[in-house]
Formats: C-alpha cells, structure tokens, sequence
C-alpha cells in the first residue's frame, strides 16, 4: 500500500482490486473527483501514445513499440497496478498515472531478475499474467495455471482461455456465460482463434499472478477445468489429454 504518511487528512481513496480493467479504473477516478475528469478524458490519456512516450523516459518497463498497437482497447490496460491509493483532491490526470505506474515500478524492480530471465518480453509477461488473474480464483492455483500455459505455448497448441473471449467481447460482455458461448467472436485478443497470447493484457494483474508466471509451476499438465458451479470440491482440476479433460468438464458440469 502507499504511503500515505506525507498526505493530507482529506485525501482521496482509490481501491483497485484484482481482474479490474482500465475502463472500471477510470469510472472509479471519475467518480471519486465528482466529475472532474470523465472517464473518456481518462482513457484518451492512457491510450495517448505521445503521453506515453513521455511516461517511458521514466518508467523503463514501458516499451513504446508494444504499446503503439491501434487494436488495444486501452494502451496503458495492465500496468495500472491493483492496490489501494491516496489521492489529493488537486492532482492533475497525469499525477494520478504516475501513482499508479510507480506502484508497478516498485513490483517490476523487485522482480527484476526473473523478468530479465525470462523468454517473454515485460508487455507478454503481463499479458499471461493478466490471463491468469482471470482464469485463477485463488492464488495457490495461478502458479500451476501458468504452468499449463506455457506447456501449451510450448507445444504450439493455442491458449483456448475464455477469459481472453470476455475482453474480446469488451462493450457486449454482461456475464461470464458469455465468454463460454462467443469462442468465434473476431478479434486478437481471442485465443480460441488466434496462437499464441493475446495481443495485450486484458485486465491490469496483481503481484501473485505476476510472480506466478516469472516462476510457474511445471507439470505436464495441458489442460484445467475450475469447478465454477461447485459441484464437486470447488476445485481447479488438472489434466494431462483432451479426453481426460472432457471426463473432468463432464463431471463439473461444464459445457465445451
């Protein structure tokens, strides 16, 4: 949490929890300022790649040319670090960013190490990393989630998440039934349609799936089926062949 020491008694709160994306986190801010800044004025900012540019000569784990991408839904979706804030009433758009990145930048130097080790770029650990805040509803299971993911990347087989069909759907998702009945709906954050990760991050995730994916679990499992509808334990249930999965999303209730 931030240091909220040198703050004045009437600073603002901003709480942003886990699986929120950039367009919930701008709401918020606009609402918290009654109206100061809408939430369009918000994300025109963090989809302006001439801020950014600005931002990167401060914060070295923004990369312009992976930001630079028109498809994004938000530029900026994914380093907008869950954690509860303090907020003066007079900061300026770009005050309040900064909050948010120098979070960020605090994990990122502190995990340095496994980020310069690794094979994906910052942008792409984010990018699984955020899949996996999506996928996993309790820490202790993000580590072997991640672990499947990178199984799957490794044999070429596509990520198949439906949690990248929820961002796909972005203005049109209403429920999470949706993300399970869209797997065609076009577009490149959809894994179901396209190798590899999505094109960016589709929310902005916290320090455990972070870590998860700097140091997954390895297993030889390819395949996971949580128990959304606790059926059975209300536990993720891992599988190394397709067949096996399907006898798991059977017993759990679960439609393919």
């Amino acid at each position: 949490i931030q240091d909220s020491t040198k703050l004045k008694k009437d600073a603002l709160v901003l709480k942003i929890p886990e699986v929120k994306w950039a367009k919930e986190i701008a709401a918020e801010i606009s609402n918290l300022y009654d109206g100061k800044y809408s939430s369009e004025e918000i994300l025109n900012q963090w989809n302006d790649i001439s801020y950014i540019q600005t931002l990167a000569k401060d914060y070295s784990f923004l990369n312009v040319d992976d930001l630079n991408n028109s498809n994004y839904k938000v530029k900026l979706e994914g380093y907008l670090f869950p954690d509860t804030y303090f907020l003066e009433k007079d900061d300026s758009l770009d005050d309040i960013t900064r909050v948010l990145l120098d979070r960020f930048d605090v994990m990122y130097k502190e995990n340095k190490k496994a980020f310069d080790k690794s094979d994906l770029s910052i942008h792409q650990i984010i990018s699984l990393a955020s899949v996996v805040q999506f996928e996993a509803s309790e820490p202790g299971d993000m580590a072997k989630i991640a672990g499947v993911f990178y199984n799957r990347l490794d044999q070429g087989m596509k990520l198949q998440s439906s949690v990248t069909v929820c961002y796909a759907l972005y203005d049109d998702f209403n429920d999470s039934k949706d993300c399970e009945t869209n797997p065609e709906v076009d577009s490149p954050y959809n894994t179901y349609l396209h190798e590899g990760l999505p094109i960016g991050p589709i929310l902005n995730p916290g320090d455990d799936s972070i870590k998860a994916v700097l140091n997954p679990e390895k297993t030889d499992y390819l395949f996971f089926a949580a128990d959304i509808y606790n059926k059975v334990d209300g536990k993720v249930h891992y599988t190394k062949t397709y067949e096996e999965h399907l006898e798991e999303c059977e017993k759990l209730g679960l439609n393919l």
